[in-house]
């Protein structure tokens, strides 16, 4: 309740409720009307149920606020932002007033897409249920143009399956009960971005809950600023890998985010055979690229390692096919000292430096 609606309810009061009709008393003298005592009486009164209000208000502002602190904690955790020097993730100031949704948390670019966390509330607990399945939560740029779906936010470790445990994870690692908080979790497309917003700056963020592909009700809007993507480049010199099958592919180069990485890869006959969607001729391609993306291995100071893992997409753009690679928590980009393929160095810090 806002501070002018608690002003209505008090104005509204019907002095009944609170004392009998006053009687003048002649003999009284000099002492004063008993109207005066009580409307001093109702004054007191009025104050004391103005206090209790905005205690109350009070205690669900600080119920909110604390809960949207702890989310953008948790993101910075989840992420691994802080130990992997991660400067590209953005946190945002919590100066909204209770009631305020959607509240936005944080964002990150990963050059390719646009991870933007937010609060909606409140959301009850019979609305969540159906998701995944009949209920889905959606993301809209400037009234429409361009959409998309927002996720609860999950954890960055494991996976999920069926409803149950896709639902349990939601209720566990997105949702505070006692303020029908939710976090969600928008992927925008970075290109959607650049068309809506043209010359503009900012561009209007609407979300809403949607049950059997039916708009049920709207959280609201935002203003969002696309943050910039921290990368680092890696050039192989055009470094070809063979497998045991005799194919080659062309290695051309490598750029990381801390949450991503696009291979630039070229092979004969790929920009004819995605050209023509032939799957049959793309097939034992697709497992080469496979084996680049996921047998690689970025080698860090401490001699841990990582694996890009499979691509995600894979278009064929500027004379080569960019593999496109995400994962769910960030790594210190700026650290790696080594890559290798199957035992093969393509990289290395004391060989060549960054581009």
């Amino acid at each position: 309740m806002r501070r002018e609606q608690i002003s209505q309810a008090l104005d509204s009061l019907d002095e009944r409720y609170i004392t009998e009709t006053a009687v003048y008393d002649p003999a009284g003298g000099q002492s004063r009307p008993e109207r005066i005592k009580t409307m001093k009486t109702k004054r007191l009164f009025t104050l004391a149920l103005a206090a209790a209000l905005l205690l109350s208000l009070g205690a669900a502002a600080y119920a909110l606020s604390g809960i949207h602190t702890a989310r953008q904690e948790q993101i910075r955790a989840q992420l691994r932002a802080m130990e992997n020097n991660v400067e590209s993730l953005v946190s945002y100031e919590l100066g909204q007033t209770p009631g305020d949704s959607p509240v936005l948390l944080a964002a990150i670019n990963d050059g390719t897409w646009q991870k933007v966390y937010v609060d909606v509330s409140p959301v009850t607990e019979e609305e969540l249920e159906g998701f995944p399945g009949s209920v889905s939560f959606v993301w809209e740029l400037a009234g429409g143009v361009r959409g998309g779906m927002a996720f609860p936010k999950m954890p960055a470790e494991g996976s999920f399956s069926g409803y149950e445990e896709i639902h349990r994870a939601m209720m566990q690692e997105a949702y505070d009960p006692e303020t029908q908080t939710l976090t969600l979790d928008c992927e925008i497309d970075t290109a959607f971005l650049e068309e809506v917003m043209g010359e503009e700056e900012s561009v209007t963020v609407s979300l809403s809950l949607w049950r059997e592909n039916e708009r049920e009700r709207d959280f609201g809007s935002f203003m969002f600023t696309p943050t910039e993507a921290q990368s680092r480049s890696f050039d192989f010199g055009g470094a070809v890998y063979r497998d045991e099958n005799g194919r080659e592919i062309q290695l051309l180069g490598l750029e990381l985010t801390p949450m991503s990485a696009v291979w630039r890869v070229h092979y004969e006959g790929d920009a004819q055979w995605r050209a023509e969607q032939n799957h049959a001729a793309l097939a034992p391609w697709s497992m080469l690229e496979d084996t680049v993306c996921m047998r690689t291995e970025l080698v860090f100071s401490d001699g841990s390692r990582f694996s890009t893992g499979g691509a995600l997409t894979c278009p064929y753009e500027n004379g080569a096919v960019s593999l496109f690679c995400g994962w769910g928590r960030t790594i210190d980009i700026q650290d790696v000292q080594r890559i290798e393929l199957n035992g093969i160095v393509l990289w290395e810090t004391e060989q060549q430096g960054d581009n």
